[in-house]
């Protein structure tokens, strides 16, 4: 569970921002000394306990990762409450017009959130306006664009989508970036690959085009051009160290594009 936390800023300070505003709103709750205001505060601590018990924690994890896939859907859980928690302070102080409290909450939750990961402006590691704003791989953008630059000079209608290959790293950050490229291989083809290998009895097409774009195999070009042209992928993204180029010239597949660490393939 620490490492989808982290996957998800979950080790920045986004948290310690979360038990800041919460004790921001038990302390403007019970200053006021009314009994309904004072259980608000009681509610919002309860919240918090409730919240600790169900959702932050191992077992809350493993439990949910029987129903569905843990890794993917678990940060709604913690992401919900901890987001409108730390909104919740600064929005009422501005909305109270208490400027005191306003500057109090705004540099509080500024603080916790700039020495989080490379999601804001500043961070713990630097000051400047990034020159990605995207915080996103190079490779990624660089990919992403060329795919829509190609497929547009082609002349392709626009109610449709180009269909491309990624390893599993590209694919998870292709879809944050460029939404109209469509995946070739379906993450579920990804997943079930990572857990029986190649075993080629399920996602079949799509296990052959993994092991070339996420490992660089060269096994038979037959079938790969076979799965390429069943499953109706237009480009491949590989690495380039994997030196594919003459081992996919001769099913007619040819580099259009190179971004830092990869090559783009266009099938023919």
């Amino acid at each position: 569970m620490l490492g989808v936390f982290r996957q998800y800023n979950g080790d920045s300070l986004y948290l310690a921002a979360f038990a800041a505003s919460m004790g921001l709103l038990y302390y403007r709750e019970k200053t006021k000394g009314r009994q309904h205001h004072s259980q608000t505060g009681q509610k919002a601590v309860t919240a918090l306990a409730l919240a600790l018990l169900f959702v932050f924690n191992g077992l809350a994890y493993r439990i949910l990762g029987k129903f569905n896939d843990a890794s993917t859907y678990y940060r709604f859980f913690w992401m919900l409450p901890v987001l409108f928690g730390i909104a919740y302070p600064l929005t009422q102080a501005f909305a109270a017009g208490e400027k005191k409290k306003m500057a109090a909450a705004f540099v509080i939750l500024a603080v916790c959130l700039a020495f989080g990961k490379n999601f804001f402006f500043a961070n713990k590691d630097y000051w400047h306006l990034p020159q990605n704003q995207y915080g996103l791989d190079a490779n990624t953008i660089m990919i992403s664009d060329a795919i829509m630059d190609d497929w547009e000079q082609a002349g392709q209608p626009s109610a449709q989508s180009p269909v491309a290959a990624f390893d599993m790293f590209l694919e998870y950050q292709v879809r944050t970036y460029e939404p109209r490229i469509q995946w070739g291989i379906s993450r579920k083809a990804y997943l079930y690959q990572a857990q029986h290998g190649y075993d080629y009895k399920k996602y079949a097409r799509q296990q052959s085009v993994i092991a070339a774009v996420n490992e660089g195999r060269k096994e038979d070009r037959k079938v790969l051009r076979h799965c390429l042209d069943k499953i109706g992928i237009n480009y491949l993204a590989i690495r380039t160290e994997f030196d594919m180029d003459g081992y996919l010239a001769e099913i007619s597949v040819l580099p259009i594009a190179h971004s830092v660490s990869y090559t783009l393939y266009k099938v023919k």
